[in-house]
């Protein structure tokens, strides 16, 4: 039996693409969101002590700027403005707070009812949070 220079080709790739695609090379949610977090740390070592502590905890804390938030929870699946001072956070329909997102048409009356975490912002800080 002789194998052909194109089966050589295919072999090879399909050996690339088993290897690239192992076990090893991917992260559980959880590990990349602890990554994240202590990226964050790591890149802004004067953040209070309080602060500091929520985010290497994956946790908020009132006062909280939108940016230490997805520090500590990622980006939200929605987000509803109210004014250009007040708006409110939607975060997953499970851990690590992800889901789908909402068509940005769709009227979702029962947002509160549709994800399982919020984060409600007043002049672009945390006031007061559900999980």
């Amino acid at each position: 039996m002789t194998v052909s220079a194109q089966n050589i080709g295919i072999i090879a790739v399909a050996s690339i693409f088993v290897v690239g695609c192992s076990s090893e090379n991917f992260k559980s949610d959880h590990t990349v969101a602890h990554e994240r977090t202590q990226s964050y740390l790591a890149a802004n070592p004067s953040l209070s002590p309080p602060i500091a502590r929520a985010i290497g905890r994956m946790e908020l804390h009132k006062g909280m700027t939108k940016e230490q938030i997805i520090a500590a929870w990622g980006k939200p699946a929605y987000i509803q403005r109210y004014s250009a001072q007040s708006e409110q956070w939607f975060f997953g329909c499970g851990w690590p707070h992800s889901c789908d997102t909402p068509d940005e048409d769709t009227n979702f009356p029962l947002l509160e009812e549709i994800f399982n975490s919020r984060a409600i912002f007043n002049d672009g800080k945390l006031s007061e949070w559900t999980s």
